[in-house]
């Protein structure tokens, strides 16, 4: 019998050019690793970072500046001795001097840090649901978080710089655009036998405005009495001082459109936790 050797020959030539492709075909193309929304996109990247924050008064809300965290984003700041945890707004962008970051006095409050003290945290930028972004944003708390676990918080203050968490720091600089506040001095008598070279002088907080409506805006609350004032003279505004705070207020204003139209231009004039208040 004979053979046809013609598709015999063309079958051998076929299956030597599919090897060969199988040769040139480059294997680590299905070694790169996940493809499509698995991958890493670009701008994927996520703050966290382990140090220590200074506390300033900066407000009553859970606020904070950091150097690396752009303003109106929000974090998640772990104080490193207790676990607890809670979020935060970022106010400001800008350094600050032997910290990673500073938080504000209602947020060491929320977190139990001293307020004249370096603290040791962890920093972790999130994205919030939008519930609790609305709290911070209108100076309110956002919902409690977990605290840490006791082996993670090893593991962190492990990474800690060196640093003395308990040096006391120095207050912080009053702006520069700022004046110096004007304020009441009262001097002391003068002694009859022999007055002091240089007599003291005590600081007399100013009085509360007579109500003359039922409506005012807060602008700030601050620990400091001098900043209170400085602020106050300058949004021609006064102090009501109470719960070892010292809070600045304009009006009071008769009605609730005319205090609404001051706390919009408080905020334009950058106090973004402004907010409308009643006379008790």
């Amino acid at each position: 019998m004979q053979w046809n050797a013609r598709p015999i020959t063309l079958a051998l030539a076929l299956l030597a050019a599919a090897s060969a492709h199988a040769q040139d075909t480059d294997p680590t193309e299905r070694a790169r690793g996940p493809h499509g929304t698995s991958q890493r996109q670009a701008g994927d990247g996520r703050y966290d970072a382990v140090g220590y924050v200074a506390v300033q008064p900066i407000g009553a809300a859970a606020l904070a500046i950091s150097p690396n965290l752009p303003v109106e984003s929000y974090a998640e700041v772990t104080a490193l001795d207790s676990g607890r945890t809670i979020l935060v707004r970022i106010a400001e962008t800008s350094a600050v001097p032997g910290a990673i970051a500073a938080i504000s006095e209602g947020a060491a409050s929320q977190l139990s840090v001293p307020a004249d003290r370096l603290a040791a945290v962890r920093i972790r930028a999130v994205r919030p649901s939008a519930e609790d972004q609305a709290a911070l944003r209108s100076a309110g708390a956002a919902q409690p978080r977990i605290d840490s676990p006791a082996a993670l918080l090893r593991a962190l203050r492990l990474q800690l710089p060196q640093a003395d968490p308990g040096e006391p720091l120095p207050p912080p600089p009053l702006p520069p655009s700022q004046p110096d506040p004007i304020v009441d001095v009262i001097p002391h008598p003068v002694a009859s036998v022999a007055a002091p070279a240089k007599p003291p002088f005590v600081l007399k907080p100013p009085a509360p405005k007579p109500a003359q409506g039922r409506y005012l805006v807060q602008v700030a609350a601050l620990s400091s009495l001098r900043r209170a004032q400085a602020l106050a003279q300058k949004l021609q505004g006064f102090v009501k001082a109470g719960g070892g705070l010292y809070r600045v207020q304009l009006g009071p204003f008769a009605t609730e459109a005319a205090a609404e139209r001051a706390r919009a231009e408080a905020v334009r004039a950058g106090f973004g936790d402004a907010r409308r208040t009643t006379v008790r």
